[in-house]
């Protein structure tokens, strides 16, 4: 289950208000130079040490059908309450730096994966799962499809477009790299097969079907061919890859698994996972 869908109220106090009271706190303190007098002259955007980055998600855009992907001009259409935060905090962004002249950049981002990822998403979780041989509960027929971006590739991104970027613009930032939630975890599980010495086929005979979560949007793809041509920037590795490097790593650290995965929380987490 989406946790906003349990609490909508925490993600509203987090991504809403959180980033209007940051928005808030950088135009105090850089007031002397985001005066109307000054920014018509072009003062702000001389001030290279002064910018608002906002990461947001490509879940603002709503849900895709079997064709096409999401661009920097896609309308955004919201289907979760937290979808709906993340929506908001995006127009705040923007609106500060139209009424306030505030220098800011915005990037949208399709899931990401890779070490230190908490355990309540998809990928975490069904590692911890698999090494403990319990259950792989896959929503709805398995066919929801996201793109995914190794956190790796997305923290190159951001610093790329922190430094050379067009400011009050927005890049989306994806893998060009679409996969099915059940293609995703049998691709995982004959992984961790062999990563753990198992016999082929152990760890996807864990595979249950689950009834789907509300508000499960279909199918997310960012296009991020305007952050390729503009600044350089396209994935270092491809999804086997970068799957591989994160089961690694998981393997490699299990007692911080074991730790947050651990009393309450592995009881929490087991039935409130994420398959975005």
């Amino acid at each position: 289950m989406d946790r906003s869908i349990v609490s909508p109220l925490d993600f509203v106090y987090t991504n809403v208000i959180g980033t209007v009271n940051l928005l808030n706190t950088a135009k105090e303190f850089w007031k002397a130079d985001l005066s109307y007098e000054n920014a018509h002259d072009g003062t702000w955007e001389k001030k290279r040490d002064h910018l608002f980055y906002h990461v947001s998600t490509d879940e603002v855009y709503g849900s895709l059908g079997k064709e096409g992907l999401f661009t920097e001009t896609t309308a955004y259409d919201p289907n979760s309450p937290y979808s709906a935060s993340k929506a908001a905090s995006d127009h705040f962004v923007r609106a500060y730096g139209e009424t306030y002249h505030l220098p800011m950049v915005i990037s949208n981002c399709s899931n990401n994966y890779g070490p230190n990822h908490f355990p309540e998403k998809l990928i975490p979780l069904f590692i911890h799962n698999i090494i403990n041989k319990k259950s792989l509960p896959v929503y709805g027929d398995g066919l929801y499809t996201r793109d995914w971006l190794y956190v790796k590739d997305h923290a190159r991104a951001i610093d790329i477009i922190f430094h050379e970027g067009k400011k009050a613009d927005t890049y989306n930032i994806g893998g060009f790299n679409e996969w099915t939630n059940i293609d995703l975890v049998k691709l995982m599980c004959a992984q961790m097969d062999v990563k753990l010495g198992r016999a082929a086929g152990e760890s996807e005979a864990l595979i249950t079907y689950v009834k789907d979560r509300p508000g499960h949007d279909r199918r997310y793809a960012i296009d991020a061919t305007k952050l390729n041509k503009e600044l350089g920037w396209s994935p270092s590795v491809t999804f086997e890859q970068g799957l591989g490097e994160t089961i690694e790593w998981y393997l490699s650290n299990g007692p911080w698994l074991e730790n947050v995965t651990s009393g309450a929380y592995q009881a929490y987490y087991s039935d409130m996972y994420s398959n975005r």
